[in-house]
């Protein structure tokens, strides 16, 4: 997954060997010596790494009074354990189980309704779910459907997903504003027309003590009850960076037939061709442990579409190229069936970018369709 302050470097398909060496795999890297008697292991499951690696604690900050990890070490920790009422997630609320929206296999993410003049109509869209609330104070943003959609251009007709997929300060100021406070914002969201919600991805990272992340994967799991407890069907982002995080999850899933959806990304630590891999074979065995109909929400990872066809009863993608082409005055031009580029497409100054957007909108849709088409064609038998 992450790796906490990364170096600043040029894209590439192959991570840092130091990056790589924090990469959990049961099958080439034996079980950490220290993890053998640790009181956690039973919710960890132990690391598996390559690099030197006595226990998690190797990666211990050593600097308390400044640690933002959840760590032993920090004189924070007991708050933090307090506050998510414990690690496992058997504690989590149950929720009621919610009838979802039918969600299309492509949505664009739109990120302001600015250099535009008219609507857009995609049918569904998705939202940040950060942009939905103020910075400072935490309040809604919008308490209409009319003001939300008229803020991003938006037909009327267009449905709205809100993803909480995101870096990670933006994130991190959701779960800041409370529980009784996210409630009412949720509350307000539902009221200005979002359908359909995600979690936030809380970050798992590689180099820093495991309780950061068990503290992560609880804090997923409570969003997810609050948003259907407040009535808004959700995906449950299951972020995991071990076997026994997805086992968790998956037992979460089986024990819980309020979480008929599923999110994923893999534009971050998992954007590594390995990384993607490893993750998108996580993913497939989460599903098929659950053993019923799960639908999975998706950002990035197309070139893993085919397995997720075939282990999922249905696979909507995420995709933000359509907007950001645009926004950089690129157009989106389909080669053949399941390949596109960008091309230059100057405007004059000031001048309105609806018809560009558009244009990309439904390459891409149509790209990602294709691939999906592709994948069970080729025999990936899916139920999407």
């Amino acid at each position: 997954m992450l790796m906490r302050s990364p170096a600043k470097g040029p894209a590439s398909k192959h991570a840092p060997r130091r990056i790589r060496q924090l990469w959990h795999d049961e099958r080439r890297n034996p079980p950490a010596l220290g993890c053998q008697t640790c009181p956690d292991k039973t919710l960890c499951g132990g690391v598996c790494v390559a690099a030197p690696y006595f226990d998690c604690l190797t990666y211990c900050c050593g600097k308390p009074d400044k640690c933002g990890s959840v760590c032993p070490a920090n004189p924070h920790y007991a708050d933090r354990v307090w506050e998510v009422r414990t690690f496992d997630l058997a504690n989590v609320p149950r929720g009621p189980r919610l009838d979802a929206p039918e969600l299309p296999r492509v949505m664009p993410i739109l990120y302001h309704g600015s250099s535009r003049i008219g609507v857009v109509s995609p049918g569904f869209a998705a939202l940040p779910l950060c942009a939905m609330f103020s910075r400072r104070s935490g309040e809604a943003r919008f308490r209409s459907a009319t003001g939300l959609r008229t803020h991003y251009r938006l037909a009327p007709e267009t449905q709205i997903l809100l993803t909480g997929i995101g870096e990670d300060a933006p994130i991190e100021r959701w779960w800041g504003l409370g529980m009784n406070q996210r409630a009412e914002a949720i509350r307000t969201m539902r009221r200005a027309g979002a359908c359909f919600m995600t979690t936030p991805n809380y970050s798992l990272t590689v180099n820093v003590p495991r309780w950061d992340d068990l503290y992560a994967i609880k804090r997923i799991g409570l969003v997810h009850s609050e948003m259907i407890g407040e009535g808004v069907p959700t995906a449950l982002h299951v972020n995991g960076r071990t076997d026994t995080d997805f086992k968790r999850w998956a037992e979460f899933i089986v024990a819980r037939e309020e979480v008929t959806h599923v999110a994923y990304e893999f534009t971050t630590g998992t954007r590594w061709a390995k990384r993607r891999r490893d993750h998108a074979v996580w993913l497939c065995g989460l599903a098929r442990d659950v053993g019923r109909p799960l639908h999975l929400v998706v950002r990035g990872g197309t070139d893993q579409l085919g397995g997720f066809i075939a282990a999922f009863a249905g696979v909507t993608v995420l995709e933000t190229d359509s907007f950001m082409w645009a926004m950089k005055r690129q157009e989106a031009v389909l080669r053949g069936n399941t390949s596109i580029r960008r091309r230059a497409a100057p405007t004059e100054k000031g001048a309105p970018l609806d018809e560009l957007l558009a244009g990309n909108i439904l390459a891409n849709r149509l790209r990602i369709e294709n691939l999906l088409a592709a994948a069970v064609a080729n025999g990936a038998i899916g139920r999407a």
